[in-house]
């Protein structure tokens, strides 16, 4: 109810908050730069907590996964492929269960577009071995994130991890040999019963580790939303917001003290390293089941099941879903996400949108001056302080996650899901 009502301020009447089934040939970025995103869906184990789509991994089904995922890239890349793409991530699931594949995906996306820039992938510590280590440095891979989540049995255990704490510390340190550009590892708190002694001894063997950045993401990111209910996560109770808070503020407090840069709401890296980040470009497309996709003038979210993704790629474009984006919502979007890197840098907007941030977007701004959340401010950018950065969390788990929640929960249910209004 507040968040619509949030909504309605920012945006234009006309704006329509709705997923409506995909009708068009092409999707259309008109020359601006973005970046790529490639969904590999497949897991050996199903962690309850994970709301992103994922089946268990299946050699044969992999193979007729991977050729689909080729034509789909191929016709994007005819249509497209002349803009300029600086980033390529890719996701799941757990990407490496493919390694002797990623190569021929990652040839054919140079191939077929205007490809310059680092290759990042998502991983885990149950998955990698040396060898999948020298293969991704081969190929190019110049950014890994690694799923540890917890250095504690305990916490691994709770949430269905299937690899040792001992593992976890062994795959960091394989990692760091092999000297990638950034090396990230992903981090959870507020676990069901965990204290801050515990929260600060994963954040010290994480310091003492030394990746080049540490990203600090809570539990009940999703598992209290409708996905939760949907993947059976159940008896869990959502932390009281001054233990969040606490939690939030000692990892803030002890990562910038042990020297690490806050890059985002969640990251905090060395100084001098290129962040891993996979949400933050302004426009980007998807491929893969379930892979999203933002041109500036919509969202796109492709078919959320392989079998239906293998059939239809062949075909057509695998996409199910689409929502029309205005210039006023395309501004909200660009907010959004500086705001979650935790800055807001004013110049650009003009450049961007021709416009000064403050006629379009001042009330809000002025709240979030007044409610202390700025820490710093000049004629090129303001910048969050802890506070806010604090505030901006909670906001993108209460609201903008759960509109992710309900697309991913119909869309799971509903292979070609008619309208989702948000």
């Amino acid at each position: 109810m507040i968040w619509k009502f949030v909504r309605s301020v920012l945006s234009e009447k006309n704006d329509d908050y709705t997923f409506y089934p995909f009708k068009e040939d092409r999707l259309n970025l008109n020359q601006k730069e973005a970046g790529l995103y490639i969904h590999i869906p497949f897991c050996k184990s199903m962690c309850p907590y994970c709301p992103y789509y994922k089946i268990s991994y299946d050699q044969e089904l992999s193979h007729k996964f991977k050729s689909a995922l080729i034509l789909e890239i191929k016709r994007s890349g005819e249509e497209i492929g002349s803009n300029k793409f600086t980033s390529l991530y890719i996701g799941g699931g757990t990407p490496t269960l493919m390694i002797n594949d990623l190569g021929t995906i990652i040839k054919e996306v140079k191939e077929s577009f205007n490809f310059d820039g680092p290759v990042g992938i998502e991983t885990t510590p149950g998955d990698l071995t040396e060898d999948k280590v020298k293969i991704m440095k081969d190929m190019g891979i110049n950014y890994v994130s690694l799923g540890v989540q917890s250095f504690q049995q305990e916490n691994l255990d709770s949430i269905g991890r299937k690899y040792t704490a001992q593992t976890a510390v062994e795959t960091v340190s394989l990692l760091k040999h092999y000297h990638f550009d950034t090396l990230n590892i992903d981090l959870i708190f507020a676990f069901a019963r965990q204290k801050l002694p515990q929260l600060l001894q994963d954040l010290q063997k994480a310091v003492e580790l030394s990746p080049d950045q540490i990203t600090c993401y809570p539990l009940f990111t999703f598992p209290y939303s409708t996905i939760a209910r949907y993947n059976n996560v159940r008896n869990l109770k959502m932390p009281r917001h001054r233990v969040r808070r606490n939690m939030y503020y000692l990892i803030h407090d002890f990562l910038e003290k042990s020297g690490y840069i806050r890059s985002s709401v969640w990251s905090f890296g060395k100084a001098g390293t290129a962040p891993y980040s996979s949400v933050t470009r302004d426009y980007y497309l998807g491929f893969g089941p379930s892979a999203g996709t933002y041109t500036g003038e919509g969202f796109y979210f492709n078919v959320f099941s392989v079998p239906e993704y293998i059939k239809t790629a062949p075909q057509r474009k695998p996409v199910a879903l689409e929502m029309k984006v205005g210039k006023r919502m395309e501004k909200i979007f660009w907010l959004y996400w500086r705001l979650y890197e935790t800055f807001v840098p004013v110049s650009n907007y003009k450049k961007l949108y021709g416009n000064d941030i403050y006629a379009d977007f001042g009330s809000l701004l002025k709240l979030i001056k007044a409610l202390g959340f700025v820490g710093s401010e000049d004629e090129e950018r303001f910048v969050l302080n802890k506070r806010g950065c604090h505030w901006i969390h909670l906001a993108q788990n209460y609201f903008a996650l759960n509109y992710i929640s309900k697309i991913w929960s119909i869309a799971q249910k509903n292979t070609w899901p008619g309208k989702i209004t948000l």
